[in-house]
């Protein structure tokens, strides 16, 4: 079987390049001699992008319609996570495997954090402005994006909607990888719940915006990727606080 290209989903507020390129991520050791698609979430890195939330109603669906015939392997994280979870669910014969990190419970529901930052993108970041609030808006300005269509995003009606009885049958085919500092992704029992038999790592740090640059991050996802499909059920050697299936 032809090895399947790595679609590599950032998430809000970032970009293709400034969270995975800039990283390393398509020079990993890993990853090489494999084909990466390149791909910016709807209304990331383009100044021009509509500032109508109703532009980015199903976000997975515009995914999946920009995809190749050919099965994937999907790297996710936080909103790209979400998106390939739908996208699994979706089309389980076009998704071979998943690694995923940055997402927890909080896949379950809208955002708490979307009003505060659309406040801080519209209008800026004032000295009220939460820590976490002022780090993801930060951190989205490597991205090129519009403030105001990042701002669309958050304000468009939530989706993707995964359903938690959906999950169980991606399990034995994805790796989630969290901070235990992740003020963003934590708690994510639910979500482990969800999936018994996932290969779970939880590392001890770093937050939330620092996840797509980590080193353990970026060698795990690409190990777990690098199995080849006539040995899916197997997994690459795993460090820190490693747990498999669901939560004890």
């Amino acid at each position: 079987m032809t090895t399947p290209p790595i679609l590599l989903l950032h998430g809000w507020g970032g970009s293709f390049a400034s969270s995975f390129e800039a990283h390393g991520w398509t020079a990993a050791p890993a990853a090489a001699n494999r084909t990466f698609i390149r791909m910016d979430l709807p209304g990331h890195a383009d100044p021009d992008a509509p500032l109508d939330p109703a532009a980015y109603a199903d976000l997975a669906a515009s995914v999946a319609a920009r995809l190749p015939p050919e099965p994937v392997d999907i790297v996710g994280y936080s909103l790209g996570a979400k998106i390939a979870l739908a996208l699994a669910i979706a089309s389980p014969d076009k998704v071979r495997r998943l690694a995923l990190f940055g997402i927890g419970d909080n896949l379950f529901a809208p955002e708490p954090a979307a009003d505060v930052i659309v406040e801080a993108l519209e209008q800026g970041v004032t000295a009220d402005t939460p820590a976490l609030a002022k780090g993801l808006v930060e951190d989205s300005q490597a991205s090129g994006s519009n403030p105001l269509a990042l701002a669309a995003v958050l304000r468009r009606r939530p989706n993707p909607v995964v359903d938690a009885t959906a999950l169980a049958d991606l399990a034995s085919r994805t790796m989630l990888i969290n901070s235990s500092d992740d003020r963003v992704a934590q708690p994510d029992e639910r979500l482990r719940n969800a999936m018994p038999g996932l290969t779970y790592v939880q590392l001890n740090g770093p937050g939330h915006v620092a996840l797509p640059g980590d080193a353990d991050v970026r060698r795990l996802s690409t190990e777990f990727l690098k199995v080849e499909a006539q040995h899916s059920g197997d997994v690459p050697d795993r460090k820190r606080d490693d747990q498999s299936g669901g939560c004890p």
